[in-house]
């Protein structure tokens, strides 16, 4: 049997490696998004980034979609 108190810091460590890796998915998630922004920006010489700032929103608003779905996951 294992001690309880064993158990318990690997649980901790679990949920703390859970949560790191929802917030590099983020990370990723919105880099991504306003990079491809970015580029479409560039591509057409536009003088506003308007698709860039689009994106970059869009890539949030996934981002928290995802991390929600994920941390209310049992």
């Amino acid at each position: 049997m294992e001690n309880p108190k064993e158990e318990d810091t690997k649980k901790k460590v679990n949920a703390a490696a859970k949560y790191s890796a929802i917030g590099f998915q983020m990370i990723a998630t919105i880099g991504l998004l306003t990079f491809i922004g970015y580029k479409i920006d560039e591509h057409r010489n536009s003088k506003t980034n308007l698709i860039t700032a689009a994106f970059a929103l869009a890539g949030v608003g996934i981002a928290l979609y995802q991390a929600i779905r994920q941390a209310t996951k049992s």
